[in-house]
């Protein structure tokens, strides 16, 4: 929930919504940052076209969600097939979402987009889709050829990094955790 809601809700967290909700806010805050500031990704994304650079946040982001879904068994024992029937299942059921995300949410469903992120057809369409959210003109709608131009590149930046958000994303739910034990 807190990570879908990350890019809707903005601002300080100041119990709008529960405890739990606002702590997935923070990690997905805290994991774009460290995204950013991640030495492998900010070098994989050099090898875009500098057309692409400006938008190499969103190509990275995609394409990484593609190959968590491509190779979702080397990191979670759950089968993605159930995670995904599981996160729908909470999301349905939750009175948190505004309604942007609850829309986005739709949309996912619909699309089945966990699943079918494992083919490529589907990253090229959610780079159209994002392109036509922005509203600047932007070349998101060509990214999937640049992507795929560098795939194995990426594939193996991904490989490098994900254990590392793995780590960090541990790293920070014990960190909050903690805090939240303090506070009690």
């Amino acid at each position: 929930m807190g990570a879908l809601l990350g890019d809707f809700v903005k601002g300080p967290l100041v119990g709008r919504h529960s405890p739990t909700v606002e702590e997935g806010i923070r990690l997905h805050r805290h994991i774009d940052g460290f995204t950013d500031r991640n030495a492998c990704v900010k070098q994989c994304q050099q090898v875009f076209d500098p057309r692409f650079r400006r938008y190499a946040g969103i190509m990275t982001d995609v394409v990484f969600d593609h190959f968590l879904s491509t190779h979702w068994h080397q990191f979670h024992r759950q089968p993605l097939a159930t995670f995904s029937a599981d996160v729908f299942h909470s999301l349905d059921n939750s009175t948190e979402l505004t309604d942007p995300a609850r829309q986005l949410a739709d949309g996912l469903r619909r699309h089945d987009v966990f699943q079918r992120y494992q083919q490529w057809p589907m990253v090229a369409s959610a780079l159209i889709s994002i392109s036509k959210r922005l509203r600047a003109a932007n070349p998101l709608a060509g990214a999937g050829d640049e992507l795929l131009q560098h795939y194995d590149q990426l594939e193996q930046a991904f490989f490098e990094f994900y254990p590392e958000l793995q780590l960090f994303c541990r790293q920070q739910r014990s960190a909050f955790s903690a805090a939240s034990a303090s506070a009690e």
